[in-house]
């Protein structure tokens, strides 16, 4: 069973990822620069809402406005230089050698009470391991919030499931496929939208789920490997997180990560993850790489 470490202190590389990889979840507590993200997504969030409350806004702005103004918000996150420096920061303060690691876009997720106000990349994302999309196991997830939340709105893990196979899509979902879909839709191509991410195919057994309610300051890191979700919002607000992944150079050369148990995308997601420093990509690092052989089907 994955034990949960509450960290107030950095810790190395090696260390950090040999708990992660046996499943243990590490939550990062009252990390200076994350204080600062924070505040900065703050600022960024009520300039996108044009109100002092978004958490409660949709109750004031229908459903294409709450929908364009979480959009907006996205997109100055993404974009935004301070937010970049900031999480750079962020993963300094716990210990992570820059050089080393590579990471996808920040995120900031949005996500309304309820379905009234519900789109496409605001809504509420069902369990799936995110190494199902990568196929790189040595992938470590960052999560925190940015206003304060509670436990019926935030993340949900299922520790059972970290070694233990579950039936689902990652055979048949194709990341150039998800891309090539969304440049079609984005031209105007009558398109349905393609699956954002791989899920399971079969029921999920509930008993284990966790629900980690960190304070804004604090992070949430885990393996990739681990089953999680959304944790259905109905309390009436609407919430706010950031997350983002990393994988580490030195991890994929000496072959370490969490196990693959029911992972087999087609393709290596490395071109997603550019180094923290200066913008290289993993896939040039990882010219020649052998790595994540899919697990042997089952019995």
């Amino acid at each position: 069973m994955a034990a949960i470490h509450y960290v107030s202190e950095a810790l190395d590389d090696e260390t950090r990822g040999a708990r992660l990889f046996r499943g243990d979840i590490l939550v990062f507590e009252d990390v200076a620069p994350m204080h600062a993200l924070c505040a900065r997504t703050q600022e960024l969030i009520r300039e996108a809402f044009g109100d002092d409350d978004p958490e409660t806004c949709q109750d004031r702005l229908d459903r294409d406005s709450f929908v364009a103004a979480a959009r907006a918000a996205r997109a100055r996150y993404r974009k935004d230089p301070e937010v970049a420096a900031l999480a750079r920061h962020v993963l300094a303060a716990t210990g992570v050698a820059l050089s080393r690691t590579y990471w996808d876009r920040l995120i900031l997720r949005v996500l309304p009470s309820g379905k009234s106000h519900s789109a496409r990349r605001i809504e509420r994302l069902g369990p799936h391991r995110d190494s199902w999309g990568s196929n790189l196991m040595a992938q470590v997830n960052w999560w925190a919030p940015i206003f304060p939340i509670a436990p019926e709105r935030t993340v949900a893990l299922y520790p059972n499931y970290f070694d233990r196979p579950i039936a689902n899509s990652s055979a048949d979902w194709d990341l150039d496929e998800l891309r090539a879909r969304q440049r079609a839709i984005a031209a105007g191509e009558e398109l349905t939208p393609y699956p954002l991410l791989p899920v399971p195919t079969e029921e999920i057994e509930t008993a284990s789920e966790l629900r980690l309610s960190p304070e804004p300051g604090d992070l949430i890191c885990f393996s990739s490997a681990h089953l999680h979700a959304s944790v259905a919002n109905e309390t009436g607000l609407a919430r706010f997180s950031t997350e983002f992944r990393t994988v580490n150079l030195d991890d994929l050369r000496a072959g370490r990560g969490a196990p693959n148990v029911d992972g087999r995308a087609p393709r290596l997601g490395a071109d997603l993850f550019t180094r923290t420093t200066d913008g290289l990509s993993l896939a040039e690092e990882m010219v020649g790489f052998v790595v994540n052989a899919p697990p042997k089907s089952r019995a």
